[in-house]
């Protein structure tokens, strides 16, 4: 038998915060709606092709979750700097180059950003060493959109693979 997971409901694991230039206010909303996906391989007619099912409550070791991020300006105005943070959930590993536009990456819990590939230091036998994080590193992502129209919006994208 697999071993499987339960999905808590989805905003328990799945964080999702943004922050927007200091004039953002609640006269200016940003509405943020969140989905999980389950990627499945389909072979039919001997061509592979990619399905997007929903979530189900259960997932297993290797499944992959594409988590789609609609951000929507409702607001009169428009925004500058928005910043949208998600976390990689636990018991997921981020599905390196996975994420659509320009996002950064946390592997410090969401403390401090960096586009790909992530780099830290260390100290090894006494001298501080350069080097590059793996995806199973990461804990957040965020993405910085420069301007978000009145009315418009943007699908943000990434998927993880559960451990």
């Amino acid at each position: 038998m697999r071993k499987y997971l339960l999905l808590l409901v989805l905003p328990v694991i799945f964080v999702l915060s943004f922050l927007a230039s200091p004039a953002f206010s609640a006269s200016q909303p940003l509405k943020l709606e969140t989905k999980g996906f389950l990627v499945v391989n389909e072979i039919k007619g001997g061509k592979k092709r990619e399905l997007l099912k929903p979530l189900p409550e259960k997932v297993y070791p290797r499944d992959i979750i594409e988590y789609q991020i609609t951000v929507k300006n409702i607001s009169k105005n428009g925004l500058k700097n928005v910043e949208i943070k998600a976390q990689i959930p636990k018991s997921t590993v981020y599905v390196e180059h996975s994420a659509n536009g320009n996002p950064l990456f946390s592997i410090d819990g969401g403390k401090s950003f960096s586009p790909e590939p992530v780099k830290y230091r260390v100290v090894e036998n006494g001298k501080e060493k350069e080097k590059i994080a793996t995806p199973d590193m990461y804990t957040n992502i965020m993405w910085k959109i420069p301007q978000l129209l009145p009315g418009t919006s943007e699908v943000l994208k990434y998927r993880v693979k559960v451990k």
